[in-house]
């Protein structure tokens, strides 16, 4: 529902500005235009990312399928008695990567992960009794749905292999870290973070002081009579009270309800895009006098909006994460990167659907366990 403005623009006010009025009417362009860029960005983004996820979500739902039912099938191992410490413990994390997996994935939420988790828990605790105080811990804190639990977590869960393997290794690197004689920089260094830190505090302060400042002259132009003349000229055009149409007299119950949610929160760029929307006219014919305090608000308001830019992939995870995935240059770029991504879905899979067929008994699962086992060794050594 549209609102006809009072006044048209007047082109001819326009030519006979000030320097100081011009450097207001671009402050308030930059504040538009930007504006224009976030909500065209924002809208780009969700439209792309509900696009994009109804592309790949059958495939991601059947992934997560396969990956839960893989889950189910390797708990059955876990009551052999022949399976030795390491090729247990290998076992555990393995299930536990899947339902990190799972817990992490917009597209596993129509799963039931309760069983998964508990049985999990119930194999390690019996498993490693030992380490179960970890785990009920770890639950107190923080609950067992939010998190797989795996004894590669915990550092007093290390593998005595891996301690075996890197021991001397570490021993080493000790050892030269003291013939280096890096204790000499220490002093060095502590001096180096105190001013860091001095300089931190010197800037939150100026920063808070700043930040006063604004609030205060940001108060003093709430107040002034010129935002009161404003306020008046744009509530008197959608005062919903005169309105006949009853369509009208709600789009103007919403409107007005706006208008003084911006009053009460001192969004002064937001009551100047109603007076220019409704009113017809630029908020210069309304301030007049100094403008130096509002163009600088003006300019804060632009930095935010630029700043706010950069965070708009975040405001929506899932929606950010499709567009910084999936969104190219060209469509057709964007197209290819999508269909290799459903390649890559449809082959793990694939693989996911072919493990429990594969693994028929513990002769068959243990080639799984040493690949997975030495994968987890790799991890250790580049991490």
């Amino acid at each position: 529902m549209q609102i006809i403005p009072t006044h048209a623009p007047s082109q001819e006010s326009k030519t006979r500005l000030s320097p100081q009025e011009k450097r207001f009417d671009d402050a308030w362009q930059r504040v538009i235009d930007q504006q224009k860029i976030n909500d065209s960005f924002r809208a780009d983004v969700l439209v792309f990312a509900r696009e994009t996820q109804e592309r790949i979500e059958a495939q991601e739902k059947a992934c997560m399928n396969a990956m839960y039912a893989a889950c189910l099938h390797l708990f059955t191992f876990f009551s052999r008695k022949s399976l030795t410490q390491w090729q247990r413990r290998t076992l555990i994390d393995w299930v536990s990567q899947y339902l990190d997996i799972m817990l992490s994935s917009p597209f596993a939420s129509h799963l039931d992960m309760g069983p998964v988790r508990q049985q999990l828990s119930d194999v390690f605790a019996g498993a490693y009794p030992e380490w179960q105080h970890l785990h009920e811990a770890r639950e107190e804190d923080s609950g067992f749905a939010e998190s797989a639990f795996s004894p590669f977590d915990e550092e007093d869960a290390e593998d005595p292999l891996i301690d075996d393997m890197f021991q001397e290794l570490f021993a080493e690197f000790e050892q030269a870290d003291a013939a280096s004689g890096s204790s000499q920089h220490e002093g060095q260094e502590d001096a180096e973070e105190e001013a860091f830190f001095r300089q931190q505090r010197a800037h939150e302060q100026r920063a808070y002081e700043q930040q006063q400042e604004e609030s205060q002259a940001l108060k003093r132009l709430m107040k002034s009579s010129s935002m009161n003349s404003l306020f008046r000229k744009v509530a008197g055009v959608l005062h919903p009270d005169k309105e006949p149409d009853e369509t009208m007299r709600q789009e103007k119950n919403r409107l007005m309800g706006e208008l003084i949610q911006a009053r009460n929160n001192q969004d002064v760029p937001r009551l100047f895009a109603f007076y220019t929307e409704y009113v017809g006219q630029s908020p210069l014919q309304e301030l007049g006098g100094n403008l130096d305090g509002v163009i600088q608000l003006l300019t804060r308001q632009y930095q935010q909006l630029c700043a706010e830019q950069a965070h708009i992939l975040i405001e929506d995870p899932l929606a950010g994460a499709l567009y910084q995935r999936f969104h190219k240059k060209t469509p057709a770029a964007t197209k290819r990167a999508v269909n290799k991504h459903l390649q890559e879905v449809q082959e793990r899979t694939r693989l996911l659907l072919e493990l429990p067929l594969d693994i028929t008994s513990l002769k068959r699962l243990k080639p799984y366990l040493e690949a997975h086992y030495n994968m987890l060794l790799e991890e250790e050594f580049f991490t």
